[in-house]
């Protein structure tokens, strides 16, 4: 019989609603707060991803073209097969002649759009680029003012970010 009243003796634990729903109220603020901090975050981390693939599919033409010594380009292309169209809709690494193509990049995701200063980038056999410097600029057409990317590709060959990022209009 003493059990049965230990056992009412103890004190129950828990929450009570009032204290459920001040937290629930408190992490709704904090949410409220948090959430364009994490649209800018993906933003940054979406357009830092494509522009690294831009600047991987520019260094990997400059290495085809040094390992067959022969020129290889990048260009823009709408179909993933041949030279055409915008760089915001994909591109492709391909032999100078345009006998083999090397690896197809498809279209930029969300709503980001690339242009250039050329629709052709060419490196020689040497590596270095064939032609005059080429800028790249990668931006989120929904987010005028905020910062975009630029790449830039040298007279070297050399392919790489420049800082300060360029503010997109």
């Amino acid at each position: 019989m003493s059990d049965s009243i230990d056992i009412m003796k103890k004190k129950h634990t828990g929450f009570t609603l009032i204290e459920l729903m001040i937290t629930l109220a408190v992490a709704a603020i904090v949410m409220t707060l948090g959430a364009p901090s994490f649209q800018s975050f993906f933003l940054n981390n979406r357009m830092s991803t494509q522009a690294n693939d831009l600047i991987s599919s520019l260094n990997l033409a400059r290495s085809e073209a040094i390992k067959r010594a022969a020129s290889v380009k990048v260009c823009s292309s709408n179909d993933q097969a041949t030279c055409s169209g915008s760089w915001t809709n994909g591109w492709i690494v391909i032999t100078a002649d345009d006998v083999e193509l090397i690896r197809v990049y498809g279209a930029l995701k969300g709503t980001s759009t690339l242009t250039a200063t050329s629709n052709t980038v060419t490196f020689t056999s040497a590596g270095f680029l064939s032609g005059a410097q080429t800028t790249f600029t990668l931006c989120d057409s929904n987010e005028t003012g905020e910062e975009g990317r630029q790449i830039v590709v040298t007279a070297t060959g050399r392919p790489g970010n420049t800082s300060p990022y360029p503010t997109c209009s």
